[in-house]
């Protein structure tokens, strides 16, 4: 006898496991981009595995607790698409102290190319002031007497 109801699976179907892949590897790279701007990505990084996890975890129970596989696909890519949105900001804030640090450098090269400036100029006198001040009292006899 010929069925013409289509069969039902239980297991998880392959546009979950590609939605959550893509999800990752969405997340990847905003991850990766966020590392290049100077951001702090480890907590990223630890939740980037997780989502990782669940989807190696789904991939092995996919056929003994489809429902458990499902649940673990969804989640994993919730946390995917959590990390991709947390990227961007943690991007922004490395950017940010990637130019203060730049300039932080450029105002300790002014400041010291200024002071070397002011020593070059003023130095000698300065010095004599000093040498003056602190021997104001010491009396200089010749060697020969």
């Amino acid at each position: 006898m010929i069925s013409t109801t289509p069969i039902h699976s239980d297991e998880a179907a392959g546009g979950q496991f590609a939605t959550a892949n893509n999800s990752v590897n969405s997340a990847f790279s905003s991850v990766y981009y966020a590392e290049q701007n100077g951001g702090d990505v480890t907590t990223l990084v630890e939740k980037l595995n997780t989502a990782v996890s669940l989807i190696q975890r789904a991939t092995a129970e996919n056929a003994t607790d489809p429902n458990s596989a499902t649940a673990d696909l969804s989640n994993a890519t919730a946390i995917a698409q959590m990390v991709s949105l947390n990227s961007t900001s943690i991007s922004t804030s490395g950017s940010m102290v990637r130019q203060l640090r730049l300039y932080e450098s450029l105002g300790t090269v002014t400041a010291s190319l200024g002071i070397a400036a002011l020593a070059y100029l003023r130095g000698d006198r300065v010095y004599r002031r000093l040498w003056l001040y602190l021997y104001r009292n010491h009396v200089v006899k010749k060697s020969d007497e």
